[in-house]
């Protein structure tokens, strides 16, 4: 036997085998499905981070040494609940030495007072003249206007001394904390507006601030649901609800997107944390009872949809589609429910 006979031999004997075990199955089952009646959504993404709805930078009003810090990143704080302490030794020496000033002029006022009355009592005496009833009525003016003036020096001090604790403006999270105990601070007054102490996110709502394609957006308007998810809870979605749309778009990378704000409403929006990334499923239109098949069944030629319909012998028919979700496909006209499909 000649050697190229031999070598076709040898390898028919394998394939030949092979078909024999049934490795080789000319009448593999197709996959098929075929049609319901299903509810279906369109959905437009929105991608981007969850915000607060405020978010505020705290800084000291008075100049110091930051003596205590009393809150950790992440904590949740409430409206006037201490954050940060100054140093708050001088501004209390300030005070007792105020205090000490104004009891001083109110000693001088009274002894203003019982002058000017004698002097009253003088002049109608005959004792004494209009000129010194001038003089005491006008050292009591002083001495009444230097009390006040050290009243108002000891009650701007006291103001002072209460702003070396620095409390919280809202009610909300502790985002970050920019400086550490022994840290001399300037305050909010100075030409830079002052160091900033700390930051935090008001948690009365969040928001997830994403983007959306310009030639989507038109599907999208304010009170639309939504469902937000995040990559720290993939396996759960949290409710939402359109609340702005942005009137402008912008460009990014040739690509011209608008930014929506979705308020998150859900019970459970406290596990949220500002920053998250996350994407916002938006519903801009439901069908309840809409004929469904997988997408993989539909087949492209040019511009028209086809199906295969699975049988003895397979037709092809034209369709028209509607909603697609991703996996599913609502078709409008060319099939019936419950005709069966062939999948790709």
């Amino acid at each position: 036997m000649s050697s190229p006979v031999r070598s076709a031999i040898g390898w028919l004997l394998p394939f030949a085998w092979l078909l024999a075990c049934g490795a080789v199955d000319e009448t593999a089952e197709i996959p098929t499905a075929s049609a319901k009646m299903e509810r279906i959504e369109r959905i437009v993404v929105a991608t981007g981070t969850i915000e607060p709805e405020r978010e505020v930078e705290v800084r000291s009003r008075i100049a110091g040494i930051v003596e205590k810090i009393h809150v950790e990143d992440g904590d949740r704080v409430e409206p006037g609940q201490p954050l940060v302490e100054i140093e708050r030794e001088l501004l209390e020496a300030q005070v007792r030495e105020a205090a000490a000033a104004l009891e001083a002029v109110r000693v001088e006022l009274r002894f203003a007072k019982i002058a000017l009355e004698r002097s009253l009592e003088l002049e109608r005496s005959g004792a004494a003249s209009q000129q010194k009833r001038d003089d005491a009525r006008s050292r009591q003016q002083g001495a009444r206007a230097e009390v006040a003036r050290a009243q108002a020096r000891l009650d701007n001090l006291n103001t002072q001394l209460s702003y070396a604790t620095v409390r919280s403006p809202l009610a909300g999270r502790v985002l970050q904390i920019h400086t550490e105990e022994g840290n001399a601070v300037s305050p909010v007054t100075a030409v830079t507006g002052g160091i900033v102490l700390l930051s935090l996110a008001g948690t009365e709502a969040l928001y997830l601030e994403g983007l959306v394609d310009e030639n989507e957006i038109a599907r999208v308007a304010v009170g639309q649901r939504a469902r937000v998810q995040t990559e720290a809870f993939p396996e759960r979605s949290f409710e939402g609800s359109v609340r702005t749309i942005a009137p402008m778009g912008q460009r990014i990378q040739n690509v011209t997107y608008f930014e929506v704000k979705i308020e998150i409403v859900d019970p459970d929006a406290e596990l949220l944390l500002p920053r998250m990334s996350g994407d916002a499923d938006i519903i801009t239109e439901t069908v309840e009872s809409a004929l469904v098949i997988p997408e993989t069944a539909l087949r492209y030629r040019g511009a028209n949809l086809y199906v295969e319909i699975d049988g003895p012998a397979p037709e092809e028919r034209r369709i028209e589609i509607g909603i697609v979700d991703g996996s599913r496909v609502q078709v409008l006209s060319g099939l019936a429910e419950g005709e069966t499909v062939r999948l790709k």
